[in-house]
């Protein structure tokens, strides 16, 4: 028989524990709601401080895209920012927004080392490995509280790289075609935001590093299946590849080692429209605002050439002194000429040209004191500022009947021997280059235009007119011809069956070419449609016979201090941390 007192003991000790067992669950199914609800705001200020830092990370991309750079003042030290009179300004000042219920508090500091922007290469195993950029940083802050309560404090560092398009050697903001008869080959990268067709009828060639945001195709857009002929297509040394009549496969595509990529991110890229004046600074047109010489052809009836000319500065204003010796200059030494007799074939019209001799006008523009810099300093040839010298020249209004004509450019610099740094020429007129370009002295140098065009050095306006429009004449053969500069220009893009002439006539040709030489060392890149040279490749026929084309990429462009000023750039982000705290 069991003991009395032990039977009572057992049984105290039970009621003990079951009451310990119900205050524990008391407690806890009453803190359970409490903790539940301490974790959701604390999940809602953070991802209320994420989205204000998203908010303001976007803020300064958009700068970057447009091609401008963020200005401004941070609220200086992080402890104290945004507090009483630390505001700072411009695009580092502190914003407040209200997200998820939340006051956000965001500010931006710039921590870039050099103030002209840091530079560098990009390294291997990243997307863009081996170009030169220039790249600045920064760090974003963001605090979310509720009330008087910080709930969440994150911040994150970035760096937004800037890489210049003329490391490319062929790059298209569209569909990229490459369909030529002989042999080529392209020695450097390649990359198209749209899809990329080959189908050459020979052998092409290309040892860079090839990349499509959409498909890489082995065959033609306009018409189903390859080119005529045995043609082959071969990305650096690797096996040649015959016409596939479709797009290359994943496992095709891999067997390239990351050398050969479809379905990589688009590259943000200026449009055609950043070749225009821009004299409300309203398009962020970087061509038109740090142009050293901006040259405007203004149509008047009074005028016995047709058109005024006028210098003028970012704003649009006309700088009278710099205007008078540029009139004087185009008198005495016909620097710059106008004439509505040359007749475009492709375009099936006369163009009205502004002839600009290059020389001549160098010479004017070193011998005289009219003309400055943004600076309000005397401009010289020798100028330094962003590479080198840049000019820009445009008609007032724009339109498709016009034409800038460069001749006597074979040496880009005065008849004394004064050299650029480094020649950018832009307008958002076609560009029509006559003779050997940049032969003599090589200088980093680049044409932008809404269209290139090339002239041999035997070219003669008379020779092609519009009732004599044929090349098979022997006064339309042309002459070996010489061209070093990088192009950005427009296309007439691939329309059902109706070819563009893809990169291999890039350079819109006039004349009987046939077995003739253009050489050609540069970069190809085009931003998109032409907005004014719009007539449509056909094949050559009595508009132009091809030339043997001895092209090259310019491998000193890989160096980022022998790219001509102002060279156009892609943006991309870098993030290099993110940290938060709530």
């Amino acid at each position: 028989m069991r003991n009395p007192g032990y039977v009572l003991l057992t049984t105290l000790l039970g009621l003990v524990l079951l009451t310990l067992l119900a205050a524990i669950y008391l407690t806890t199914s009453l803190n359970s709601p409490r903790t539940a609800r301490a974790n959701a705001d604390s999940l809602a200020g953070f991802l209320a401080a994420e989205g204000g830092l998203n908010m303001r990370a976007a803020l300064i991309r958009e700068k970057f895209i447009g091609f401008e750079r963020p200005s401004g003042t941070s609220p200086g030290d992080p402890a104290t920012a945004c507090r009483g009179t630390a505001l700072g300004s411009g695009d580092f000042a502190c914003q407040r927004y209200s997200l998820g219920g939340r006051a956000v508090m965001t500010f931006v500091r710039e921590t870039t080392r050099n103030p002209d922007g840091d530079s560098g290469t990009v390294a291997e195993g990243e997307r863009y490995a081996g170009l030169g950029f220039q790249q600045y940083s920064y760090r974003v802050n963001s605090e979310a509280t509720l009330g008087a309560e910080r709930e969440a404090t994150v911040q994150m560092e970035f760096q937004s790289r800037l890489v210049p398009l003329f490391q490319f050697a062929a790059f298209y903001a569209q569909d990229l075609e490459i369909n030529p008869g002989p042999d080529m080959t392209l020695n450097g990268r390649v990359h198209t935001n749209g899809n990329l067709y080959l189908s050459p009828e020979a052998k092409l060639r290309i040892t860079g590093k090839v990349s499509a945001q959409g498909s890489i195709y082995r065959t033609r857009k306009d018409r189903a299946g390859c080119s005529s002929g045995a043609g082959t297509v071969q990305f650096g040394d690797s096996a040649p590849l015959g016409c596939l009549g479709g797009a290359l496969s994943d496992t095709q595509l891999s067997a390239y080692q990351g050398q050969v990529l479809a379905g990589q991110p688009g590259l943000t890229v200026p449009s055609m429209g950043s070749l225009d004046p821009d004299p409300t600074g309203s398009l962020g047109n970087e061509l038109w605002a740090k142009a050293d010489l901006r040259i405007v052809a203004r149509k008047s009836a009074l005028s016995p050439t047709g058109f005024v000319l006028l210098v003028q500065d970012a704003r649009g204003v006309t700088d009278g002194a710099a205007t008078a010796a540029l009139s004087s200059c185009a008198l005495s030494s016909s620097a710059i000429t106008f004439n509505s007799s040359f007749y475009d074939a492709r375009e099936g019209r006369n163009i009205q040209m502004m002839n600009v001799n290059q020389q001549q006008l160098m010479n004017c523009l070193q011998g005289s004191a009219a003309f400055r810099d943004a600076a309000g300093n005397r401009l010289t040839v020798g100028d330094t500022t962003n590479g080198g010298l840049a000019l820009h020249f445009s008609f007032d209004p724009p339109g498709g009947q016009y034409g800038v004509r460069l001749t006597n450019a074979a040496t880009l610099g005065t008849s004394g021997g004064v050299q650029p740094q480094g020649l950018t020429i832009a307008t958002n007129q076609p560009l029509y280059v006559q003779g050997d370009y940049n032969a003599n002295g090589k200088v980093p140098a680049s044409l932008l235009a809404d269209a290139i065009n090339i002239l041999s050095n035997a070219w003669q306006d008379t020779d092609k007119t519009a009732s004599t429009p044929s090349v098979s004449t022997a006064a339309l053969k042309a002459s070996p011809t010489t061209v070093n500069a990088a192009f950005l220009a427009g296309i007439v893009p691939t329309q059902g069956s109706s070819y563009s002439g893809g990169l291999e006539n890039y350079p819109r040709f006039h004349e009987n070419w046939t077995g003739v030489t253009f050489t050609y060392t540069g970069s190809f890149v085009s931003l998109g449609p032409s907005r004014y040279g719009v007539g449509r490749w056909a094949g050559g026929g009595n508009r132009y016979e091809a030339p043997t084309r001895n092209w090259a990429f310019d491998e000193s462009f890989r160096n980022a201090g022998q790219l001509p000023p102002l060279t156009p750039r892609f943006v991309y982000l870098r993030q290099l941390f993110f940290a938060r705290d709530f």
